[in-house]
Parts: C-alpha cells; sequence; structure tokens
C-alpha cells in the first residue's frame, strides 16, 4: 500500500466515521422530532376526542330536550283534545236531557246571564214544539229576579239549544254552546283536575 492509499484510506475512513456521526445525529434528531410529533399528535388527538365528546354530550342533551319538549307538547295536544272532547260531550249530554230537565236548564242559564230590562226569548224550533206548557210563566218568574221583563217570541230563534234573549240593541247568547265555551277555561281546570 503506497503513502497515496494510506491518505484515501485515512480520508475514506474519516469520512465513513463522520458520515456515520452524521447518520446517527440526523437518526436522534429524527426520532426526537417523531417522538414530539407523536407525542404533540397525541394530545392533539386527545383534545379533539374529548371536543368531540363534549360535542357529541351537548347534541344528545339537546336531542334528550328536544324529545322532551316534544313528548310534552304531544302530551299536552292529547290532554286539550281529551278536554275538548269532554265538553263537547257535555253540551250534547245537555242538548239530549229529558223535556223537563232540559227546559229548567235553560232558564236556569237565561237567569244566570239576565239583564235588567224588557227582553224577548228566542228557541229553536224543535224546542218550540217541545217545551212545556208552564214554560214561559217559570222563565218569567225566573228572569223577574234580575230585573228583566221576558216574553217569549212566538217565532224560532236561530240557536242550536238553549235560548237567546234579545234585548234589543243586545242580544245575550245562552246556548249551551255559548255557555260552555265561555266558561270552557273553568271546566278545562276542574276536568283536567279530575282526569289528570
Amino acid at each position: 500500500m503506497t503513502g497515496l492509499d494510506k491518505i484515501i484510506n485515512k480520508i475514506n475512513e474519516e469520512s465513513e466515521s463522520e458520515c456515520s456521526a452524521i447518520i446517527k445525529s440526523a437518526q436522534a434528531k429524527a426520532a426526537e422530532i417523531i417522538a414530539a410529533g407523536e407525542k404533540s399528535g397525541s394530545e392533539t388527538a386527545g383534545k379533539i376526542i374529548a371536543g368531540a365528546k363534549d360535542e357529541a354530550e351537548k347534541i344528545i342533551e339537546i336531542a334528550k330536550s328536544g324529545a322532551e319538549q316534544q313528548t310534552k307538547q304531544t302530551l299536552l295536544g292529547a290532554k286539550v283534545e281529551v278536554l275538548d272532547e269532554a265538553l263537547a260531550k257535555a253540551v250534547e249530554a245537555l242538548k239530549t236531557l229529558p223535556d223537563e230537565l232540559y227546559f229548567k236548564a235553560v232558564i236556569k242559564i237565561a237567569a244566570a246571564n239576565a239583564m235588567a230590562g224588557k227582553c224577548k226569548a228566542g228557541l229553536n224550533s224543535a224546542d218550540h214544539l217541545r217545551m212545556p206548557a208552564d214554560f214561559e210563566a217559570d222563565l218569567a218568574r225566573a228572569l223577574e229576579a234580575k230585573g228583566a221583563q221576558c216574553t217569549l217570541s212566538s217565532e224560532p230563534s236561530d240557536i242550536g239549544s238553549g235560548i237567546i234573549l234579545d234585548y234589543g240593541n243586545i242580544a245575550v247568547n245562552c246556548s249551551f254552546e255559548s255557555v260552555v265555551e265561555e266558561k270552557s277555561d273553568d271546566f278545562k281546570l276542574k276536568i283536567s283536575e279530575i282526569l289528570f
């Protein structure tokens, strides 16, 4: 081996040693970067997962709240439907009372809603045909207590049930439908206390 070969070998060995040191340093640096990246990625992934869990919990809470609200609205709708049906059946029951009870109810409602002054009372055509003979006198007596002078109209009125009191410029609708509608909030409250 000549001196030149020795120098070249020496340069190659130093070069290989230096390259090996550079490669080791680069590998160590790469390992640090990878470890830092994995740690950072793991932390970021943890934050993303935690954020996603929080978001999922919020969405679930909103969905639960919405479902509860929908359930309450559905239940309320069903209750309103039941109450409306109960009131409709009550009106129908009043309309189909036996004649004696029906006309006593008509007089009672008229007396409760009468005002002082002269009025003409009107019944529908079916009620005109079935009213008791003493109905007009009983009605007049009941309304006198309110200061009303009442006579029964010989013409049928356009009313579904009950009676209408016409004071000239004011007509007081005492149909069963009207009375139940007017007091529906009170009736619904009492019915709901019983049912619910």
